[in-house]
Formats: C-alpha cells, sequence, structure tokens
C-alpha cells in the first residue's frame, strides 16, 4: 500500500502551494489520522526506525551515536534503544509540525527547508530521505490499523513526496537566507 519510493526530484516550483498537490479531503484525512497517533510518537517513532534499519541496514552507519558498529563497521554492536526512540520522537514531533502547517504552505515550505538544512549538517543525503517512506508507511499502518485506508494512505504519501521535495531544497541550500525562504510557498 503505497510502499513506492519517491525520487525527490524538485517536481514542483519554488512556489508551489501544497493544496495544488493535495486536496482540502487528503489534508483532513492526513490531519485526522495525526490525531489518532499524536500521542504515541515514541511507539510509531520506534516502529519506523527499527523497520528503516530492518530494510536499510547501510543506515545504520547514519546514526553512530544511536547504533554502535563493531571495528569493521559492518555488524551493530549496540542500538541503543532509549536514545533511539529519543531521536524517533524528535522526527515525529517534526512530522508532527509538518502535518499541523498542511494548511499554510508558507510555514509548511519553511519548515521543511529548516529541516532539511538541520540534516546536511549530519551528513544525511537527499537520497537518504527517500528510503524513509516505506518505514513510515509500515509504521502508519501498525499504529492506525483499520483507519490507515488506501485513501489515508494516498494522502501521507503525497504529503510524504512533498516533504521530500522541500527538505532537499533545504539540503541543497543550506545556507538560503530565511528571507529568501519566506519567498518559498507565497
Amino acid at each position: 500500500m503505497g510502499n513506492k519510493m519517491p525520487n525527490c526530484a524538485i517536481p514542483y516550483p519554488r512556489d508551489k502551494h501544497l493544496h495544488t498537490v493535495l486536496s482540502t479531503e487528503q489534508v483532513k484525512l492526513v490531519q485526522g489520522s495525526w490525531e489518532l497517533l499524536k500521542d504515541d510518537l515514541g511507539r510509531l517513532g520506534l516502529i519506523v526506525f527499527l523497520r528503516l534499519f530492518e530494510m536499510e541496514p547501510q543506515m545504520k552507519t547514519v546514526f553512530p551515536k544511536i547504533v554502535q558498529m563493531n571495528h569493521d563497521n559492518k555488524l551493530e554492536t549496540n542500538i541503543d534503544k532509549d536514545m533511539l526512540q529519543r531521536h524517533a520522537v524528535t522526527v515525529m514531533e517534526g512530522l508532527g509540525a509538518a502535518v499541523e502547517s498542511l494548511d499554510d504552505s508558507r510555514i509548511l515550505n519553511n519548515v521543511l527547508i529548516s529541516i532539511g538544512q538541520t540534516h546536511v549538517q549530519r551528513q544525511v543525503k537527499p537520497h537518504m530521505v527517500k528510503k524513509l517512506w516505506p518505514s513510515l508507511n509500515y509504521g502508519l499502518q501498525e499504529v492506525l490499523e483499520e483507519y490507515y485506508t488506501k485513501s489515508v494512505a494516498e494522502a501521507w504519501k503525497t504529503v510524504y513526496d512533498y516533504i521530500c521535495v522541500y527538505m532537499k531544497m533545504g539540503m541543497e541550500n543550506p545556507d538560503i537566507d530565511s528571507d529568501i525562504t519566506s519567498e518559498i510557498g507565497r
């Protein structure tokens, strides 16, 4: 259900508004489903990141404080689940900020570009961001269960594609001025 990975190419012009790619109904579906899970971000985040490490084991190297590797840097010797959960909650809170900003593309785009800039400082590349979708999709499905309908999944996929585009923009423009950033999405 919606496991196709976004290509993170910039398919939208810099001034694209979310409402041109996401209907009002889809915004309601994403925001409504977020209401159902926002009180248990630790569970969702842990499911998402453990799934990411399972499906994309090479991604473990991006988290050296969470996943301790052996001396050959091939196998983890330990995953600090407490630290992983704290990071996962932070990521889910960022996702929540995006979900709560779906009604205002200017704010949303600024948030996403800023998150992209933060991630590039941590050596995260745009192609790595797209690898999170299958795990996020899986986590949403696990937590929302029967509420994760085809329509909800499609809405989340559209939101994730949009997130991916603007995070990539931030990653490719790590020094973009906030004044310029505020022009994006108007």
